[in-house]
């Protein structure tokens, strides 16, 4: 993630988590298909069909997405939190350097610890 974040600015980079319960395995790269993609992510629909399909294959399963924020700041953005549509998601962020981990709330983000790979 970091590696990909780096190669797509000034855009954002975006891909899909896959595990299980708190534990993610892998992290997949996605086309950003948005017509902004410096400061919106949309990860490419076959990629996202692709990945439900493995997820009812299983037995990985699609537990959320990345993407990056260019501008360093590893904070959930007013877009992100509009763009919510699994409630269950983690969602990790890649900003300066660093992964940051959060969960979609009704009344936005949490912050999640991570470490060693785990939740």
């Amino acid at each position: 993630m970091l590696a990909a974040a780096a190669a797509a600015a000034p855009d954002e980079a975006c891909g899909l988590l896959f595990g299980e319960a708190a534990h993610i395995r892998e992290a997949s790269i996605a086309a950003n298909r948005s017509p902004t993609p410096a400061s919106r992510f949309e990860i490419d629909p076959a990629h996202l069909f692709d990945a439900q399909r493995r997820h009812r294959a299983g037995p990985e399963r699609l537990v959320g997405c990345w993407h990056s924020h260019p501008n360093g700041n590893g904070c959930p953005s007013r877009q992100d939190r509009e763009g919510v549509a699994d409630m269950g998601w983690l969602w990790l962020i890649v900003a300066d350097g660093r992964i940051h981990a959060w969960r979609p709330t009704p009344a936005g983000f949490e912050a999640v610890a991570i470490a060693g790979g785990s939740l």
